[in-house]
């Protein structure tokens, strides 16, 4: 038999996990830094706008984010929207990449091959599959795994979830940390986390319990059409029609 609860409160929590908005990377030399300062481009700004001005008037009781400068400065723009002061978190932030901070595609190509979906399907988001996919158990030199993010994620996480029933959380993130939560939520392995796209300033909303499982109601939510699936469903042009 189900808990009793009070009238008109499930015996869940909400969470919102919100991708951080674009992000000037790569540099002007082609270089992909993560662990770095890396602040919002032009149109990260934007974004962070954009889904702050969807957000206005969310009863959340509170805002978290990871302490990247990316992450802080969508949560600074998304906290004026809700009323809240952000707490950063070090438990989200996205993973170390070690010894490739840095690194250009060029040079992954070159000299390390096995890292390269690091960018296709981490920061462009290119398709992912069981066959082509960033191994979670692939740990960058000096740096970690996705199952190493995951060991200090997922506690921090289940934090977030022992709060009482109704409260609602927003945690602002990074693409594989979200996915890894998701694939929790979902009662999947933390290596299955390649099967969700995460567009720049998309909203993943779950309800879960103290356990962290749960239902998950939106992947993406709030992201125009044209920035889902790796950008790559375009647009028609106005007035054709495909017979």
């Amino acid at each position: 038999m189900a808990e009793p609860t009070r009238a008109g409160v499930d015996p869940c929590s909400l969470v919102l996990l919100v991708r951080h908005a674009q992000a000037s990377v790569p540099d002007g030399r082609g270089r992909y830094v993560s662990e770095g300062p890396v602040p919002l481009s032009e149109r990260g700004l934007g974004e962070a706008r954009g889904l702050a001005a969807s957000l206005q008037g969310l009863r959340a009781d509170r805002l978290i984010s990871s302490d990247m400068q990316r992450a802080v400065e969508t949560a600074e723009v998304i906290a004026a929207a809700l009323d809240l002061d952000p707490h950063p978190d070090r438990a989200f932030r996205e993973v170390n990449c070690g010894a490739f901070e840095g690194a250009s595609l060029e040079r992954l190509l070159d000299s390390h091959p096995e890292y390269v979906s690091w960018v296709e399907a981490g920061f462009k988001q290119r398709f992912a599959s069981e066959q082509r996919h960033f191994p979670a158990d692939l740990r960058f030199p000096g740096g970690e795994s996705v199952l190493d993010m995951a060991g200090r994620a997922i506690p921090a996480f289940l934090d977030v979830c022992a709060a009482p029933a109704g409260t609602v959380t927003v945690i602002v993130s990074h693409a594989w940390v979200i996915s890894v939560i998701l694939c929790h939520v979902l009662g999947l392995g933390p290596e299955s986390y390649y099967r969700f796209g995460m567009p720049n300033a998309g909203v993943s909303v779950a309800r879960v319990g103290v356990d962290g499982r749960g239902m998950l109601d939106a992947s993406g939510w709030l992201v125009p059409l044209e920035r889902l699936a790796g950008s790559s469903l375009g647009a028609r042009s106005a007035g054709v029609r495909r017979s």
